[in-house]
């Protein structure tokens, strides 16, 4: 991307300008120049070409949430600066971040070929791993069920730690399908949340999460795959960086991956592309590539089309993938499982919306996307099975049309934003209905058809009745 320059006064035209060149060590960083007065006189992602006058500058980098500064004096000759990575964390192990530790690094090696719960080659492994000495840690704080909610890594037994240089391993043979990860006690504000997991047939799913001040941070995971068997073989360095720069874009919602970086992403999951051997395929990788892609203002679709034929005969089935394709042309998926990531659980609901049934009505899916939760990248929700009786959290404040239904309760939250839009509007609330169809409330509330559908239908029988 190209620098964009600010105007300068009068006294700054007449001084003589020199050439200014800032070079980042990886094409994702955004760059921006600042002068004496504080004024940006460049800014951009990658490389700054630009002029200035003589004098001091400071050049801060921003990368996968690091930020990074320095001041710099330019004189009456051309300036040129590279600019080392911003020492960023990561919840992998993974080469160059602020985090990585060789002890944990034995450990993943190990654990995505070892099971640590029963036999077998394990299709999941869940790494926790302290990114910090000193922070409390508790090996045991996170659980992994089914996707009905019962426990499947055996309890404390099934896991492997070490305290004292700060992990704890999970990993198993779990039959393809989707599952949970939570903590086995609610968080700190009391909501017991859990966050969508998939397994594929014949790959490994890896799932890396950093032990922040406060305990586990799920909601900040690394997820890689990796061919059933082979275990984790860390990507190259530049795969690593384009993995967090997407990521970090999808947690702001904005494109912060070159394409140098997004193409062998897009790849990463494709056998026959000749860029990686078969034991560094990362279908999963080209699922993030694309949603990265996504928030291009003028997404390829072609080439989405081309990274979704090319998945599609390796993980058949997988939610993330399925979302993917209600982009596309053709027929509609049906899903059944929640998908990993939470801008595929939205796109599953604006398709649903659109054409009911792309989540099967009644599933595992739909629940979830009832009671969505927004915290971080990963589909993450409200668990109804383990709310407190009390239902001390179930009314929130509300405005002039009543209290706001929690999140717990989709139908009362489609229902008290229709009548908020009539209270405002002044309109009645068959109006609003009229003026609004059912498509448009899905994309609006971030709902599946049904719970949008029941809401109209009891709209309408109180306006009867």
């Amino acid at each position: 991307m190209s620098s964009s320059e600010q105007p300068r006064s009068a006294a700054a035209e007449r001084r003589p300008e020199v050439p200014f060149v800032v070079i980042p060590d990886t094409p994702s960083v955004l760059v921006s120049v600042t002068d004496e007065a504080m004024k940006e006189v460049a800014h951009g992602m990658g490389t700054i070409e630009t002029t200035v006058t003589p004098g001091i500058y400071r050049i801060e980098q921003r990368f996968a949430g690091a930020v990074a500064s320095q001041l710099v004096e330019v004189g009456t000759a051309a300036f040129t600066a590279r600019l080392p990575l911003p020492r960023i964390p990561a919840p992998a192990p993974v080469e160059r971040t602020a985090t990585t530790q060789a002890a944990h690094r034995e450990a993943t090696l190990r654990w995505s070929r070892e099971s640590t719960h029963r036999r077998g080659r394990p299709s999941l492994m869940v790494l926790l791993r302290n990114l910090r000495r000193g922070w409390r840690f508790d090996p045991y704080a996170l659980q992994i069920t089914a996707g009905g909610g019962a426990a499947v890594d055996g309890g404390e037994p099934g896991w492997r730690a070490d305290p004292q240089q700060g992990w704890a391993a999970w990993s198993g043979r779990l039959a393809p399908g989707g599952y949970r990860l939570r903590l086995r006690e609610p968080t700190g504000e009391g909501l017991p949340l859990a966050q969508a997991l998939w397994v594929s047939e014949g790959w490994t799913t890896l799932v890396f999460v950093g032990n922040g001040p406060y305990g586990p941070q799920p909601q900040d995971a690394t997820v890689e795959m990796a061919p059933l068997g082979t275990g984790w073989r860390p990507a190259d360095e530049a795969l690593n960086l384009a993995r967090e720069a997407a990521l970090s874009g999808l947690r702001q919602g904005i494109d912060l991956t070159s394409d140098r970086q997004l193409f062998p992403m897009l790849d990463s999951g494709r056998p026959d592309s000749g860029r990686l051997d078969s034991g560094r395929l990362d279908p999963f990788l080209g699922i993030v590539g694309a949603h990265a892609m996504l928030l291009d203002r003028a997404p390829d679709l072609r080439r989405l089309d081309e990274v979704v034929q090319s998945l599609a005969p390796h993980i058949p089935g997988h939610p993330d993938l399925a979302a993917l394709r209600t982009l596309l042309d053709g027929t509609p998926p049906q899903v059944t499982s929640p998908p990993m990531l939470a801008a595929s659980c939205q796109l599953l609901i604006r398709a649903d919306g659109a054409d009911p049934g792309v989540i099967k009505d009644g599933s595992m899916a739909e629940s979830v996307a009832e009671h969505l939760v927004g915290r971080g990248v990963w589909t993450t929700w409200l668990e109804e099975e383990r709310r407190p009786a009390s239902g001390s959290r179930s009314v929130l404040a509300g405005g002039p049309t009543g209290p706001r239904p929690s999140v717990a309760d989709p139908v009362g939250r489609v229902q008290a934003y229709v009548r908020e839009i009539a209270h405002l509007a002044d309109k009645p609330v068959e109006e609003v209905l009229r003026d609004v169809p059912r498509e448009e409330l899905c994309r609006r509330t971030g709902l599946p058809h049904r719970p949008v559908d029941r809401a109209i239908e009891g709209l309408r029988g109180v306006e009867e009745g």
